[in-house]
């Protein structure tokens, strides 16, 4: 590579033997502003003259310099070459001066608003004289650089040029428009540069230039060219051709009206079947108004499927494209996504029996009041042997009566469970949709031993073809997935997902939707006539969130969506108040939910509240959500504006996985090493190996003592106002109190603070169990450790959060991200035979560098649970469910509630290790029932003990209790440890065994 390369690795993929992780690019040697590196090709001896594709990029952390394209390596070659800030990879030493001057690729450039387009370019040159600007534009996308400038293939027809002034204030060159800094706050240092008025004023050549290749470039005072890139449309697209109307298709009395909103499309073409595959097309020309394109026709085009052909300019492909693509407003869809089917969604053939008139369970006396179980939709039933073979991983499997699994959500429910929450449900596009297309894992996997490769081997053989993945692929938001129905063309997915949720409604249970509108599955990156390439197709370069310099953003895994965009917005809005209505689901899940803004949001609950049984058959203002308000990526800090994060959701009601829960709890982090301990799992009380070789037993107390800090602050719901005697002994609100270097506590109302321990994301809590506590632990010492951490969860004020399973010891033989693991290594047994520990080695692709930690664990026949204790857990945990449940004292509504009912005893630098003790106060013994506490009607107050020791430990009774007995639900516990915490009258203590959380009540 030619030019500066400090700090800088190249990442390698495709047919080559060193592809790289991102975060471990190969480290190249520099020699003055040339930096090498070597890699292998992959070889192929069979060939002569064959060709190979490889990805190269160079690139610092997230920012990227030069590459970035797939590029073909021809047998013999020996080197390319890449030159700093350009994409083209060279096959023989290029000189830089001889280049052109910029890269049409790029899109640095961008058209904020009607009038404005801003560029991170000098406005002088290195003489100080001001350079001069130009857009050119090609409406066949004919442009290219010469060295000369912007040139075109056809410059007579296609090529027109538009000088642009550079705006100026007080005879300087102005900043960046306040305006659009507030919707653009990246852009911050550009220079501004004006479309003369005399040209804004032809309102047809304004969209002309819309439907057209640009290119804006800049010249020396001379004429020198010195640099050119071409154009980002997002601002100008949400200022002109904002829409507020219909989108999709619309079936009327007598008509079908289908609308797309495609500024930027030349001509689109409504393309109609009868059928969800084959056949030919009836072509349809569709109008334009404003940028929504339209078509309509008879009633009798309900049920035809649908796609429209787009002529649009690709930004990817800098051409001129024609493509077909789906409705991203679909509403049911062929098999795979194929095609659109146009349906009226109050069709009877759409819905079961029943559902005009269902309505779910009634509005929770609070958001505090839930508590949520993560399932995935074909785990649920894919091996559950008492559901009907047809039935297994689909929708209606939850419409059963009687099977293992469906009994158990009856019993979760009974013990006051009130929501589940389903892992993607929408068209997702990692699965084959039709059986006949799915593939098996080949051989007998239960043959093969605990901590075999075979199993892996096998089951990531089909991985990319058969029934299984977790779903956060997004292809149509608005339609449920097609391989969890018994037909996937049509119909039977919309009344099949109906008949679900009428099933949990049935059973008590309130539905929450987990939606990924972070990210999409395709963008035209992935090819640009990707049938999976929805948004990218329809208007290309909008939907999609971009670097300064044009590239779309992948920090989120992939194709990140610019959801702060007007219509992007409006799409995710729509699309929540599309399910509530018509699905009448209860909740929403969002999948980093930080990459979107507080304001979309905002309009998201406000879209939601607006709803009403009378007009809806829904009680909007009743949905709960939360999601993952992670801070990272290009929107970190609020660099695109205030973002959906932890420190920004306070007062919002938007409710976050609370993080410092769960590594105080559990230990480390997803990040960490897995053997990390924390508060459950052994730290300073039963250290394991690594910990003892890592810290020193001083080091570990006061990990142990800042961790439980953690831990207390979380159980009151992680308020920012709640004050803490921390281990220092000083008095600290939340707000101070740091994780990481940033506040710990982020809430302002409880139900802002999700509390959980483990979720689907890495390993279950079992084998976070597994693979933390101390070596010689058993596994019945290692299953309360598992039901331990579930009781923090249960006593802590906030919404509790499990992830199915972990009640039943749930394993995935310690897969750490077991998205496409498959049935296999993902399933859930309701019988209680067994939990999945020792189904061989996790796959290699994600964890093939802890194989060495995990095969003597899962080798080891004394670490897997019998039957009777997974069924001991399983009765333990409805046990804490039925415990949450017994006292509103555990679940309190407000802020205010928790300072005044809620206090911890064993604070402080002279703390027990290990211990935490929680009162909780009836509004009346706390002197506050005037002010509008919350009162207990059967107990003055509640003592919660939560014992993390290997022994036995004795606590004080609070100040003021008159009387103390173990909560008779654990009075009668199915666990004879939980059995023996007692109360010593005489000397006002109470005691509670190892690994054990109890609550003593005074009664009133």
């Amino acid at each position: 590579m030619h030019g500066d390369t400090k700090d800088w690795g190249l990442h390698v993929w495709g047919d080559t033997l060193q592809e790289t992780e991102w975060s471990a690019p190969l480290l190249g040697t520099n020699d003055g502003d040339i930096c090498a590196w070597e890699f292998e090709m992959v070889p192929d001896t069979r060939k002569t003259n064959f060709s190979r594709w490889v990805g190269l990029l160079v690139h610092s952390g997230e920012e990227k310099d030069a590459g970035g394209d797939m590029v073909e390596i021809s047998d013999g070659a020996e080197e390319v070459w890449l030159l700093a800030g350009h994409k083209t990879t060279f096959y023989s030493r290029p000189d830089p001066a001889a280049l052109p001057r910029g890269d049409l690729h790029a899109a640095a450039a961008h058209w904020v608003e009607r009038n404005v387009i801003v560029w991170r370019v000098a406005p002088h040159g290195a003489d100080g004289r001001p350079r001069s600007f130009r857009l050119t534009w090609s409406t066949d996308g004919r442009l290219y650089l010469t060295s000369e400038g912007v040139a075109c293939h056809n410059p007579h027809r296609l090529r027109h040029h538009l000088p642009l002034q550079m705006a100026m204030h007080a005879s300087k060159p102005a900043a960046v428009p306040t305006a659009v800094l507030k919707r653009f706050p990246h852009l911050a240092g550009c220079t501004p540069l004006l479309i003369p008025d005399n040209i804004l004023r032809q309102v047809d050549l304004a969209h002309t230039l819309l439907r057209a290749q640009l290119a804006v470039s800049v010249h020396e005072a001379d004429g020198t060219p010195v640099n050119a890139t071409g154009v980002q449309l997002q601002g100008v697209l949400d200022q002109l051709f904002y829409y507020s109307g219909p989108l999709g298709a619309e079936v009327g009395a007598n008509s079908v009206a289908l609308r797309v909103w495609a500024p930027t499309a030349q001509q689109v073409t409504l393309l109609l079947w009868d059928t969800p595959a084959g056949g030919a097309a009836e072509e349809i020309a569709m109008t334009e108004e404003r940028g929504v394109w339209s078509a309509e026709g008879p009633r009798a085009w309900e049920w035809r499927y649908y796609k429209f052909r787009v002529r649009v300019f690709s930004p990817t492909s800098a051409l001129i494209e024609t493509f077909e693509a789906t409705d991203p407003y679909s509403r049911s869809l062929a098999a795979d996504g194929a095609r659109s089917q146009i349906v009226d969604l109050a069709a009877p053939e759409l819905a079961p029996e029943g559902w005009a008139d269902h309505v779910g369970p009634a509005r929770l006396a609070s958001p505090t009041d839930a508590s949520i179980y993560e399932l995935h939709v074909r785990d649920f039933s894919a091996s559950d042997a008492s559901v009907p073979a047809h039935l297994r991983g689909k929708f209606m499997a939850f419409a059963e009566q009687g099977t293992a699994g469906c009994r158990h959500l009856e019993q979760l429910a009974a013990a006051g469970l009130t929501h589940v929450h389903l892992l993607p449900s929408y068209d997702f596009g990692s699965v084959p949709e039709r059986p006949g297309d799915q593939l098996q894992p080949e051989g007998d996997l239960a043959s093969f031993a605990p901590d075999s490769e075979e199993q892996q081997a096998a089951v990531m053989a089909v991985a990319d073809r058969d029934a299984f993945n977790w779903g956060y692929d997004p292809v149509h938001w608005g339609v449920p997935e097609g391989s969890y129905a018994s037909d996937p063309d049509g119909p039977a997915r919309v009344r099949e997902f109906r008949g679900m949720v009428q099933a949990l409604h049935g059973r008590g249970l309130r539905v929450v939707l987990d939606v990924v509108y972070n990210h999409t599955f395709h963008s035209a990156c992935d090819g640009v006539h990707s049938p999976y390439a929805v948004l990218d197709k329809l208007v290309p370069g909008y939907y999609h969130r971009r670097t300064e310099e044009g590239d779309v953003c992948n920090s989120t895994c992939c194709n990140n969506t610019a959801t702060e965009h007007a219509m992007a917005g409006r799409l995710v809005v729509d699309d929540l108040v599309h399910w509530a209505r018509a699905y009448k689901v209860d909740g929403f899940r969002f999948d980093i939910m930080g990459h979107l803004l507080v304001s979309t949001m905002k309009t998201a609950q406000a879209a939601l509240a607006a709803m009403t049984p009378a007009h809806d058959r829904i009680d909007g203002g009743s949905l709960y959500l939360y999601g993952e308000a992670w801070d990272f990526g290009e929107v970190a800090c609020n660099q695109r504006g205030r973002n959906a994060s932890q420190l920004n959701i306070g007062g919002t009601h938007l409710g976050s996985f609370n993080d410092r829960f769960r590594d105080a709890l559990m230990g480390g982090s997803p990040f960490a090493s897995p053997r990390y301990q924390g508060f459950a799992t052994g730290l300073a009380t039963a250290p394991n190996a690594f910990t003892q070789a890592d810290m020193t037993p001083e080091q570990q107390r006061t990990l142990l003592a800042e961790y439980t800090d953690l831990l207390r602050l979380s159980l009151a719901g992680n308020l920012r106002d709640y004050e803490l005697l921390d281990v220092r002994g000083q008095a600290m609100p939340g707000r101070r109190v740091l994780y990481n270097g940033v506040p710990a506590a982020y809430a302002v109302f409880p139900e802002e603070s999700v509390q959980y321990a483990a979720c689907h994301d890495n390993e279950t809590l079992f084998d976070q169990v597994m693979l933390k506590a101390a070596e010689g632990t058993g596994v019945e010492e290692r299953a309360r450790m598992a039901t331990l951490a579930l009781a923090c969860v249960c006593l802590a004020q906030g919404v509790a959060f499990f992830h199915a399973g972990d009640d039943i010891l749930r394993s995935k033989s310690l897969d750490r991200d077991s998205y496409n693991s498959g049935d296999w290594f993902n399933r859930l047994d309701w019988s209680l035979q067994s939990n999945g520990f020792g189904a061989g080695l996790p796959p290699a692709s994600k964890n093939q560098g802890s194989w060495g930690l995990h095969r003597p664990l899962l080798a080891n026949p004394a670490l897997r649970p019998p039957p009777e204790l997974i069924a001991l857990a399983k009765a333990r945990f409805l046990e804490l469910l039925r415990l949450r449940y017994s006292s509103p004292l555990l679940r309190l509504p407000r802020a205010e509630h928790i300072q005044r009912q809620l206090r911890f005893l064993n604070t402080g630098p002279r703390q027990v290790p290990g211990l935490v003790v929680m009162e909780l106060l009836s509004a009346d013994a706390a002197g506050h029932s005037s002010s509008g506490g919350v009162e207990d009607p059967l107990y003055r107050r509640l003592l919660c003990m939560i014992n993390a020791r290997h022994v036995a430990t004795t606590a004080d009774w609070p100040p003021g209790a008159q009387t103390l007995a173990l909560h008779p639900l654990q009075a009668a516990s199915a666990d004879e440890a939980t059995r023996g915490a007692h109360v010593n009258a005489a000397l006002r203590t109470v005691e509670v065994p190892a690994l054990t959380a109890a609550v003593f009540v005074e009664p009133r």
